[in-house]
């Protein structure tokens, strides 16, 4: 009897330690967040991605109440924070930015230190971007023509920059130069601006570049020769789209806040309640219209769905390129 009302006791004392310790959890969560989050930014400053993202950040922090502190982690074509990030620990603390391309266009092509579709959780989704192939404004090419026919007679002597190599606009340049059976040279960069003062410096004969290209084609610094979107800019109506001049290509990256894997869902929730109610924020509202860029509520979910789906997608692209025979990453 003895043993029986002595084993009942331990039950019930185990019960309840676990019924405690659930919820002390559940109040932890509630609480969150307790102290300043880190988020980086996997590109340099001056860009699109660091400006949408400062601006992202303030209206986060009023939903959130507490500070963001940015940090700018940049290098492998934004796969540097994202590998950063595969190894923090997965309490809210640690995040970063990043865009679509570092989970299903770069890791096709190259090794990264992560799995694309199994090291993170996939927060949010808050813009989708343009990118365009520009020149210098006094350039002798004053169409997208003009560039193919040089390139075309001068093999390896058109060089080009981009944000790194396994970035939408890298792929653009590469299907564009499978099309018209031509060559040029691709030098990547860290970032968008970088990118761009390459062509202003006479170091390079044109930029694939990203949203931050249209406020230095609009300042009279640059011309547009093509634009990545599947329809017309409403900023350049008369410069064509690659689909257009007969290139099978458009970009489709979107940016995007991401977490390590195993984040919690209520933790999640939150960041996407923030994220939410920042991209309605003026200062972000005046950002996308200054960079070009469209903004977007994908939350976990739905941005999940559409990175599994831009795997496959991917793959088949840099196959046909003759790029790779497989992924070089897997992606889980």
């Amino acid at each position: 009897m003895r043993g029986s009302k002595k084993g009942f006791l331990v039950l019930v004392l185990v019960a309840f330690a676990g019924t405690s310790g659930l919820m002390a959890g559940q109040q932890a969560l509630a609480a969150w967040p307790e102290k300043p989050i880190t988020l980086f930014i996997p590109f340099a400053a001056g860009g699109s991605m660091d400006a949408s993202v400062r601006a992202l950040a303030p209206g986060m922090e009023k939903a959130l109440g507490k500070p963001i502190v940015l940090i700018n982690k940049t290098g492998g074509t934004g796969t540097v924070a994202l590998g950063v990030l595969a190894g923090a620990k997965p309490d809210g603390y640690t995040l970063s930015a990043g865009t679509s391309s570092g989970i299903f266009r770069i890791p096709v092509l190259r090794k990264v230190p992560y799995k694309p579709l199994a090291s993170f959780t996939n927060i949010f989704s808050y813009a989708a971007v343009s990118s365009g192939t520009v020149v210098k404004a006094d350039s002798p090419w004053k169409t997208w023509e003009d560039l193919i026919e040089y390139a075309r007679k001068n093999p390896g002597k058109v060089k080009y920059s981009t944000t790194g190599s396994g970035s939408p606009m890298h792929v653009a340049m590469e299907v564009a130069a499978e099309k018209y059976g031509i060559k040029w040279i691709h030098v990547p960069y860290k970032g968008t601006m970088p990118s761009l003062t390459a062509v202003l410096g006479g170091h390079v004969e044109a930029c694939s570049a990203g949203p931050k290209f249209v406020s230095m084609v609009q300042s009279g610094q640059m011309r547009a020769l093509v634009v990545h979107t599947k329809e017309r800019m409403a900023e350049f109506p008369d410069v064509p789209t690659l689909l257009e001049v007969g290139v099978p290509y458009f970009n489709d990256t979107v940016f995007a806040l991401f977490g390590p894997a195993g984040l919690d869902p209520a933790i999640v929730k939150k960041l996407e309640d923030a994220a939410e109610h920042a991209v309605d924020t003026p200062l972000f509202k005046d950002m996308a219209k200054k960079f070009a860029i469209v903004p977007l509520k994908l939350r976990s979910k739905e941005f999940t769905q559409l990175l599994v789906e831009g795997w496959p997608k991917q793959v088949e692209i840099f196959k046909k390129l003759g790029r790779i025979k497989e992924a070089a990453t897997p992606p889980r």
